[in-house]
Formats: structure tokens, sequence, C-alpha cells
């Protein structure tokens, strides 16, 4: 089986300097790496809303690559830093950005990520459309 890998305009750095792909095409899935809320010019937003806004803007530019949508999401991961404290926001912007049916989503609470600040990281397989 073959693999061919997504880079959208803009992550090439992200992916070479950290020796890894933005997707990756294996069968009829799509496999992103986890995807943060820092943006690609390296800041990382204060907010928590922002941040998860642009985790799923980033997430968004790396499926249309592939020619997909967030609608082709079929399985979420996502980690979080003070799950607690932002599940209110996280679910207001997951529901802004999901559609009927839902993918499915497990949501786990980690003690922090390799670049200190960021809130959120999501792990997406997304199945490819039928041709």
């Amino acid at each position: 089986m073959s693999f061919k890998a997504l880079t959208p305009p803009g992550f090439e750095a992200v992916s070479r300097d950290w020796k890894f792909s933005m997707g990756l095409v294996s069968g009829d899935h799509i496999f992103l790496t986890g995807i943060t809320g820092q943006r690609l010019n390296g800041e990382i937003p204060e907010d928590a809303e922002t941040q998860f806004n642009v985790a799923f803007d980033n997430i968004a530019t790396i499926l249309e690559e592939g020619g997909m949508t967030l609608a082709d999401m079929v399985d979420v991961t996502t980690f979080h830093v003070g799950l607690r404290d932002h599940l209110d926001t996280f679910r207001k912007v997951w529901g802004e950005r999901v559609a009927d049916p839902y993918p499915a989503w497990t949501a786990i609470e980690v003690v922090g990520f390799i670049i200190p600040g960021n809130y959120i990281e999501v792990k997406v397989v997304a199945r490819l459309p039928k041709v």
C-alpha cells in the first residue's frame, strides 16, 4: 500500500522541521498529525476560543488539500490543558464546526504540550470522499 502526504502551502516548514506529515492518506482515510491552536507564524493566541478556531482552520486547510472538508471527519480526539475550564468554549466552537452525522469524539485532559501556552491539540481521522 502506498501513502500520500498532504502538506498545504504554508505548512512545509513545520512538516520539514518536525519530520512529520500534516496529513497522510492511507487507503480510504487520511490521518492528521495533532494540530494545535498555534498559528503558522508561530504565534499562540492567548485565549482558548481563538486557539480552538485556529486549530480547526488549520485542520480545514489540511483536509482541503486532500479534497475534503470538516464534514469528512470520522474520528476526532482532542487533548486539552484546562479541559474543565474551557469545555463550554470548546463545545461552542465544536458545534460551529461539525455537522450531522457528527464525528466520533473523545476529549482528554493533559498536563501540557511541547510548546507552552497551547490549550488544545486535535487528532483527526477523515474519510476520503468517494469518486
